[in-house]
């Protein structure tokens, strides 16, 4: 059942068919083929996405809140190098050996409503994490037979602002051009 296109593994298009549904209001940093969000980055050139940038910098410039977010990152440092390599990125860098994860959840916990779902994907369960504001709702551990690690899918949902989303639920960074889906008039930047 090992499929380079999560998305595509039966028992996760069911666990995001629940979830994410349509994907209005949903964002996807690393989307590659198959992504429901509404909003999709993909370093890769060649995939069908609206932007292709780095998965912080895309982060970054998004303005507004969201619905929900896929987090589907390289697994390991290993596939990283591979990725980047595969499209002619060259090296990585010192930052995506050690802060390149924790960098994406600071800027992905801002983003998220209220009551919003980040669902994470990798080798482990360690999600959003409540040091983001997240708790766990759902692991969906999925078995891809021998010779292949197991995929666990973390479902976590925002239960508190504490990365600087104030009361009236205002985004308190000035970073962000791109445009929001909920909430705000601004329109997507070209790229």
């Amino acid at each position: 059942m090992a499929n380079k296109w999560t998305f595509q593994i039966p028992p996760i298009a069911a666990l995001l068919a629940r979830y994410v549904g349509d994907g209005k209001g949903w964002v996807d940093p690393f989307a590659g083929m198959s992504s429901p969000a509404e909003l999709k980055n993909d370093l890769n050139p060649d995939m069908p996405t609206q932007y292709h940038l780095d998965a912080l910098d895309f982060l970054e410039q998004l303005s507004g809140q969201f619905r929900g977010i896929l987090f589907d990152p390289p697994y390991s440092y290993h596939q990283m190098k591979e990725c980047y390599e595969e499209i002619g990125k060259g090296e990585i860098t010192a930052r995506h050996a050690t802060n390149f994860y924790g960098d994406l959840r600071h800027a992905i916990s801002d983003k998220i409503i209220l009551g919003g779902i980040a669902i994470s994907f990798g080798w482990n369960s360690i999600g959003m994490g409540k040091t983001h504001g997240f708790e766990i709702v759902e692991i969906l551990l999925v078995c891809h037979g021998r010779a292949h690690n197991d995929t666990i899918v973390t479902v976590d949902r925002k239960i508190s602002n504490k990365m600087g989303v104030n009361a009236a639920g205002e985004y308190s960074s000035a970073r962000g051009n791109i445009g929001s889906i909920l909430g705000s008039e601004s329109e997507p930047i070209p790229v």
